[in-house]
């Protein structure tokens, strides 16, 4: 019987599209490209999302790479870009649904730490039992420690568990371990899962 809930955060509860994002700061198409390959786009990156690097240090990489024009532009960047991702409201509803039922409800992300602070001072975060961020744990899905480290942490049977992910690389992983899953698209295509979980465990 499911007892848990496990959401990512990327394209699920938050909105992910980094073109998108870097339109907050500026029209230019020159620098929106130069922006986009040197920040969001370089290995920099996602060494913050497995916490291999510090912010500060990667705000100094950014900026040796860019001109003088937009040096400054960068550090306001990576102290705001994530208040660019927009919050998922039906997915938010979902989970006070979920938490009203009675379920626990846990994130599974690879992020960086600024977004899970982000998310945890957000209403919604008050809504989480418990994160998993690859960031702090320097572990990244679709890599069965960072799994493991939920089920640990949060002594969880994967069996309890369902998850949902916009990858199904990490659904698949998901699923060898024992959880159920389901790769996010819509929340429609989600609520309809739900349901036919609920019905199958109604048997």
């Amino acid at each position: 019987m499911i007892k848990n809930f496990i959401f990512d955060f990327g394209n699920v509860l938050l909105g992910w599209n980094e073109e998108k994002i870097v339109e907050n700061y500026t029209k230019d198409k020159e620098e929106k490209e130069k922006l986009l390959k040197v920040i969001f786009k370089s290995k920099e990156w996602f060494m913050l999302d497995e916490g291999l690097i510090d912010y500060s240090t990667a705000i100094q990489i950014f900026k040796n790479k860019m001109p003088d024009s937009l040096k400054d532009k960068v550090e306001y960047i990576m102290n705001s870009w994530y208040t660019y991702m927009p919050i998922n409201n039906q997915v938010v509803e979902l989970i006070k649904e979920l938490k009203e039922d009675k379920y626990k409800i846990y994130a599974l992300s690879n992020t960086h730490i600024p977004v899970y602070e982000y998310v945890k001072n957000q209403e919604v975060g008050k809504y989480f039992d418990g994160f998993i961020i690859s960031a702090v744990e320097k572990k990244m899905k679709p890599n069965k420690e960072i799994y493991d480290r939920l089920f640990e942490k949060f002594n969880l049977v994967p069996e309890e568990c369902f998850f949902i992910d916009d990858s199904k690389a990490n659904i698949e992983i998901g699923k060898e371990l024992g959880m159920q899953g389901y790769v996010f698209d819509n929340i429609e295509g989600l609520n309809t899962e739900l349901k036919n979980i609920s019905k199958s465990e109604e048997v």
